[in-house]
């Protein structure tokens, strides 16, 4: 199966969005979202659990990061940003995104795929949001999950945070990809013993948290973890 997006869903991701652009301009409609979509609660839920409160200065990167708002997110609540590094496949949001943040010497959006970049910077963390919702029409959900999340994970000193549309829910949209959480924890146990399945804030929706640093002392099995005095 391809690594990446096919040739036709590569296409209709960048049609979708630009068409969403034109009618909303610069607004998280734009990116999907719709009145209730919450861009900002998930931010916060994702920041949270990948438990940055234990780092500073960060180096973030945003896969999928449209407009490039997660910047702004982190800034106004007053996370130490050293650089951000935003990629993004559709290019009106990406130059949109650039007169609104560009100004920001630590501001950095690319309009690029992700999995075919080679110059991906190395950071502490990475963030996915909103990126695994859409169905593929000709590739593998699970397959470009498990490609983002890997190289993700292997470009992150920290950890990596994404969420999902679960399948566990009351309606159906053909559009919509519904992940099943067993089989994202499948993935997860590809990349690291120690992750977190958050399936506490939304209905249908669950988010993970990757973290990079697994190891333990096998006489006392506890993952090593500065937060935690034992």
């Amino acid at each position: 199966m391809s690594e990446s997006l096919s040739n036709l869903d590569k296409e209709k991701t960048i049609l979708r969005y630009t068409q969403r652009f034109a009618e909303h301009g610069f607004d998280p409609k734009s990116l999907g979202w719709g009145i209730k979509g919450r861009q900002k609660e998930r931010f916060k839920i994702l920041i949270d659990i990948i438990n940055i409160d234990c780092l500073n200065n960060l180096k973030v990167a945003d896969i999928g990061a449209g407009f490039g708002d997660l910047y702004n997110f982190m800034i106004k609540n007053d996370i130490q940003i050293k650089e951000y590094f935003g990629y993004e496949l559709v290019p009106s949001l990406v130059e949109e995104g650039q007169k609104q943040y560009g100004e920001n010497k630590n501001f950095n959006l690319f309009n690029v795929d992700y999995l075919y970049e080679e110059e991906i910077e190395l950071v502490d963390i990475s963030i996915i949001s909103g990126s695994f919702n859409f169905k593929l029409e000709e590739g593998d959900n699970y397959t470009y999950i498990r490609n983002i999340l890997k190289k993700a994970f292997i470009n992150s000193k920290h950890g990596v945070a994404a969420n999902f549309i679960t399948n566990r829910t009351d309606f159906n949209d053909k559009l919509i990809f519904y992940a099943n959480p067993e089989k994202i924890i499948n993935i997860c146990y590809g990349l690291s013993k120690r992750f977190v399945l958050d399936h506490s804030y939304f209905p249908f929706e669950f988010s993970i948290a990757l973290f990079k640093d697994d190891s333990y002392n096998k006489i006392m099995p506890v993952f090593n973890d500065k937060r935690l005095k034992i």
